[in-house]
């Protein structure tokens, strides 16, 4: 028994909810419960996305996989056989939900545990309990309306400067340089990205970077409990 059942969203609802988590070329999208597979076909082929999706029915899980390889997106696109509630979401910049209320309410502490600040969580038709969306969006469909709830992860990730001597800074790269112009110990990745109109992702892999070469000390967590 399974508890939700297989009924795929309309391609322009998974448009239009990709929309709406403004997902950028090279983030990545877990789609959980994935189904046949089109939320990560379209978020990497009209989005340039990596897309993850969990299956737990078998049925579904290889006829998601025939798809994929018949598109030639293996690349991109990444399909796991099990129940999502067993996965580590930690990496997703952008989650999609079509489940139910009540597996909604279940996944939510996972979901606030896991994700990272600034993840976007979109779910189409079923409200995640005890968050407030950012955006409720009513989409026309046909023959039937769709209901489309966003929500972000709150909180921030705020870099911590150290004292480093004057030759590394000559040996980075421009972007390496604007980014670590913003890291003052108060100025979120966040905010840093907006700034230099990049991804929340690249900003955070570029300041990884700085770390390992010992120009920024760590990433401060500071977890918001979502609302």
């Amino acid at each position: 028994m399974y508890d939700v059942p297989f009924v795929p969203s309309p391609e322009v609802v998974v448009r239009r909810m990709l929309q709406l988590a403004d997902v950028r070329e090279n983030e990545v999208v877990y789609d959980l419960g994935c189904g046949d597979g089109r939320v990560l076909i379209i978020a990497a082929k009209e989005f340039g996305a990596r897309a993850i999706g969990i299956e737990i029915r078998r049925d579904l899980y290889e006829q998601c996989l025939k798809r994929i390889r018949d598109l030639g997106l293996e690349g991109r696109v990444t399909v796991l056989h099990g129940n999502f509630f067993e996965f580590d979401l930690s990496d997703a910049d952008v989650v999609t939900l079509y489940l139910l209320t009540s597996v909604n309410e279940k996944l939510r502490p996972k979901l606030e545990r896991e994700l990272r600040p600034g993840t976007r969580v979109v779910s189409h038709d079923f409200e995640v309990p005890g968050w407030k969306p950012i955006v409720v969006e009513d989409l026309y469909e046909e023959w039937r309306s769709h209901k489309l709830f966003l929500y972000k992860i709150p909180g921030e990730e705020i870099p911590i400067p150290t004292d480093f001597p004057e030759e590394k800074y000559y040996s980075l790269s421009d972007m390496e340089k604007r980014v670590l112009s913003y890291v003052d110990g108060r100025t979120p990745l966040e905010e840093i990205a907006d700034r230099l109109g990049l991804t929340l992702r690249s900003v955070r892999e570029i300041v990884r970077g700085l770390i390992r070469k010992g120009l920024v000390k760590e990433i401060k967590m500071v977890k918001q409990k979502a609302s």
